[in-house]
């Protein structure tokens, strides 16, 4: 119970960040009202939107924010002076305006995402207020730009002169993070407990990590620091996380195949294990000489191992190949994070890697989604139009806006109606605290130095909530919505009718949003779970039936990527879900593998090659059936593919495509035929009991 009352209690630097950004909304809304701008408080209130502990955070933010902005405000300049006089096309254009833009930013899923989502909403917030005096358009839209701007520029300037809070440091500790519990499942593994189930809720909880390290990367790239130097090694160790996690899955896999086949790890094996697991739980880098000896004892394992011809003999083949990359790609990571650290640069050849040098990362994007996302959110500005006009509600028009606006803001969600609900909750309290401060404060003021002091019992407060990701909320919520109900200005107005009008608007828009989200938009953690596992199959049977060789890069780095996102809706699953009994990363494995096989095929003999397009189409199959149904499992034709396919290339003395092959086809069969007996011999009536 202590531990939960501490996390409300702000540090050192929670307090510090409340008084710069209320410093910098303070600063901008003195500028505002200096040059007179229209809407002062837009100003104040961008400082909070914007606000972040981290000054690149900030910075990338705002720079976002400024780019969406100005996009949106020309947009406005075009459409309002042009449709004004035909509502209904108006509407219809903002309305798809605002729902295309949020249909890119949620394909795009990256921090620049920001900027087509507010090119977005922007339009929908400058658009309606402009319906009684269209010509004032171009005004009103360079009036937001420059209050947008003069807001940006002084949090920047707070953020990077007075006590800056550099991302880089919390890059770096992220990354230690990461790679000490990596090392774990690495030795989790090593020590044949991969079946222990919480070593599967880490593995996806390393892959959420790995693929969030990337964007907060974008942040540093913003920073002052001199870890914004090293931002392309630290993508560079962000692949090689990627990389390792279904490196270590398959080492794990083969592990529980050797037990199985019952063998017992010889005493050099056990030597070179334990020697390994030493070095990992050291956390220490890996001396190259000491580096050199593993390899060796790999290598005169893989030696030994592939004179056998036996199951157990593959088997050892495939567990060598797995540690090695093991090794591999842990010294690099190690290597990296001591760059990063030091700030030393080593020459690329250091780096040994199995899956190349790219570090393109792309990414999985549900169109479907994202399409839907975007009619969501264009039918509640539609909607909440109708509603103006129909009613001819003079302060009607903010409804459709702050509508759009949420249906923007958690659109990423699966289901935001909760959120949305809490958001309803805060904008009502927001409400009554603007009433007390119009009617109760405000009168008493005399100045701008006493209005700035009362904004303090406000708004420092609310900058502490924002600092801790567990109140974020409920500070953004409130703080973002207050200046705007204030309607801070130079001549500020104290008319109830007015206060109540307005707010109204904001709460029926809420409202309206809650609807639309709950009727149309919500979808559940299953659904969404679905679509990401059908997506993955869909793409390794791709790859199985393409007859050029698929890219290794976009498909590991797609697949892991739809481990990030499925991670956080795996605990929302009913426990019965046949989902839950799905491996993501069993299926990256398949695909790495259907890979391999597509890029050796070509260097094959006639007779083996028509064997390995013979396991390539029954895998098509399989996960194109998988798409269809689930529960759908692997068929006796794909085992019996797959040992005629072995069979052919068993040969210890065939090219270094046919050995190649053969390791891939090893590790397909013990993935996905766990229980299947040893292979021997090609013998197809007994594969097929076996299969059944």
């Amino acid at each position: 119970m202590a531990t939960n009352k501490l996390t409300w209690v702000p540090d050192f630097w929670d307090m510090v960040f409340s008084i710069k950004t209320f410093a910098a909304a303070v600063l901008a809304l003195f500028i505002a009202l200096c040059f007179d701008l229209p809407n002062p408080y837009w100003a104040f209130t961008t400082v909070y939107i914007v606000a972040n502990p981290l000054s690149g955070a900030s910075t990338s933010k705002a720079a976002y924010r400024l780019i969406g902005t100005a996009v949106g405000g020309a947009v406005t300049i075009v459409l309002v002076p042009n449709l004004v006089n035909s509502p209904e096309l108006l509407t219809l254009a903002v309305a798809l305006w605002v729902g295309g833009c949020l249909a890119v930013s949620l394909l795009d899923r990256t921090p620049r995402s920001y900027s087509f989502m507010l090119a977005g909403y922007t339009v929908a917030l400058a658009s309606f207020p402009l319906v009684a005096n269209p010509e004032n358009a171009f005004t009103y839209a360079t009036s937001r730009v420059i209050e947008i701007s003069v807001a940006i520029i002084c949090t920047a300037l707070i953020n990077r002169l007075v006590f800056p809070r550099h991302a880089g440091p919390i890059l770096a500790s992220r990354i230690d993070a990461w790679l000490k519990d990596g090392s774990a499942l690495v030795v989790a593994a090593l020590a044949g407990r991969s079946a222990d189930p919480t070593l599967a809720k880490t593995t996806r909880r390393l892959a959420a990590e790995a693929a969030d390290i990337r964007m907060f990367t974008t942040h540093v790239s913003y920073d002052t620091s001199t870890h914004r130097q090293l931002v392309g090694r630290s993508r560079e160790l962000q692949v090689l996380m990627v990389t390792l996690l279904p490196v270590i899955s398959g080492l794990a896999d083969v592990q529980l195949a050797m037990a199985r086949a019952g063998h017992l790890p010889t005493d050099k094996t056990e030597r070179l294990i334990k020697e390994v697991t030493s070095w990992l739980n050291s956390g220490d880098a890996l001396p190259e000489e000491q580096r050199l000896s593993m390899l060796a004892q790999l290598t005169a394992l893989k030696r030994q191992a592939n004179a056998s011809s036996d199951w157990q003999g593959l088997l050892i083949l495939d567990f060598s190949a797995h540690l090695r990359d093991v090794l591999q790609i842990w010294s690099d990571c190690l290597a990296l994070r001591q760059e990063i650290a030091s700030g030393a640069r080593y020459p690329r050849s250091r780096f040994n890697r199995r899956f190349g040098e790219n570090t393109e990362r792309p990414i999985h994007r549900d169109y479907g989604m994202a399409l839907f996302s975007g009619f969501s959110a264009a039918l509640a500005i539609i909607l909440g139009t109708a509603f103006w006009i129909m009613t001819g509600w003079s302060s009607g028009g903010g409804a459709p806006v702050i509508a759009g606006i949420l249906i923007c803001f958690f659109a990423t969600m699966d289901n935001p109606t909760p959120i949305i609900r809490k958001f309803l909750t805060y904008s009502l309290f927001a409400m009554a605290l603007s009433f007390i401060f119009i009617f109760s404060v405000m009168p008493l003021l005399n100045g701008f130095s006493s209005l700035a002091l009362a904004l303090a019992f406000l708004f420092l407060p609310l900058g502490l909530l924002i600092a801790k990701p567990s109140t974020f909320l409920i500070g953004m919520g409130i703080s973002t919505n207050i200046p705007t109900m204030l309607t801070l200005q130079s001549r500020p107005s104290l008319d109830l009718a007015s206060f109540v009008n307005t707010n109204l608007a904001t709460v029926l828009g809420t409202i309206l949003a809650l609807g639309v989200a709950s009727i149309v938009r919500s979808v559940g953690s299953e659904w969404s779970a679905r679509r990401l596992l059908r997506a993955g199959w869909a793409d390794i049977s791709g790859a199985a039936r393409r007859s050029q060789t698929p890219d290794l890069q976009r498909l590991l780095h797609r697949m892991l990527d739809r481990i990030s996102l499925l991670a956080p809706r795996m605990a929302s699953i009913p426990g019965d879900s046949p989902i839950l009994a799905s491996d993501m990363l069993k299926d990256t494995r398949v695909g790495i593998n259907v890979i391999g096989l597509q890029g050796q095929k070509g260097l094959l003999l006639r007779d083996e090659r028509q064997a390995v397009d013979a396991v390539l189409d029954a895998i098509g199959t399989y996960y194109r059936d998988r798409r269809r149904l689930t529960e759908a499992q692997p068929g006796r034709e794909l085992l019996i593919a797959l040992d005629k396919s072995l069979d052919a290339v068993q040969s210890p003395a065939g090219s270094s495509a046919a050995q190649a092959t053969r390791m891939a086809l090893v590790a397909l069969r013990h993935n996905l035929f766990p229980d299947a007996p040893e292979f021997r011999a090609v013998r197809p009536d007994a594969l097929g009991q076996a299969a059944e």
